[in-house]
């Protein structure tokens, strides 16, 4: 009955498992997502780098907006830092390089840098 039990699914589980993997943990990088996006892809890119439905991660934010309105700003955060599917640069990469000549730009970005340093958060 054991052997009876086993079904088409479990085989292809374990024909999964004995396959080689093509991508490994090293090469996966969070990007935006371009699919399955609602406003600027975050949610869906999260999503696919951990594994889990975008759904997941949206009721998450939605959960922290109405309990602190930490959701607005981690989608924000989110907006600005995780580069866009395809490109190796974020939003806020892309706004310090434009405005790098400018001083109150360069200001900020080393006071920010300090305040890293001093933490103890920063990577040196």
């Amino acid at each position: 009955m054991c052997e009876a039990a086993r079904t088409g699914h479990d085989r292809d589980m374990e024909h999964d498992l004995n396959k080689p993997q093509s991508t490994t943990s090293t090469s996966r990088k969070l990007r935006r997502s371009t699919q399955g996006r609602l406003i600027a892809g975050v949610c869906s890119g999260v999503g696919e780098y951990a594994g889990v439905d975008p759904t997941v991660i949206r009721l998450l934010l939605g959960v922290f907006t109405l309990f602190g309105g930490s959701g607005v700003i981690l989608y924000v955060l989110g907006w600005l830092l995780i580069p866009e599917a395809g490109s190796d640069v974020s939003l806020a990469q892309e706004l310090i390089d434009k405005n790098k000549d400018n001083p109150k730009v360069q200001e900020m970005v080393n006071k920010t840098k300090e305040a890293f340093t001093k933490s103890g958060t920063g990577r040196s």
